[in-house]
């Protein structure tokens, strides 16, 4: 996660020193380069959201690998003849 946290922060850092570079380069007005810079926060803001529960989800399902198999409660979902061959 801190890794993560650091690629953000390097490309917040870039796209900042780019947009301040860009500023004398480019022709944009100051309302467009408004919508610019929302539109790539809003991207990042979804883009945090789909990898927060995704990793979420990911440790849910670990977990409840994790319980089933230390519990041998994963027997009651097979069929009674394959329990049966277990045994």
């Amino acid at each position: 996660m801190e890794n993560l946290l650091g690629i953000y922060f390097i490309l917040f850092l870039f796209f900042k020193s780019a947009s301040r570079s860009a500023i004398t380069l480019t022709c944009f007005s100051r309302k467009d380069r408004l919508v610019l810079d929302r539109t790539f926060w809003l991207y990042r803001i979804i883009i945090k959201f789909f990898c927060f529960f995704f990793s979420l989800f990911v440790e849910l399902e670990n977990g409840f690998i994790l319980v089933f198999f230390l519990t041998n409660s994963f027997r009651s979902v097979f069929p009674y003849t394959l329990s049966k061959l277990s045994d």
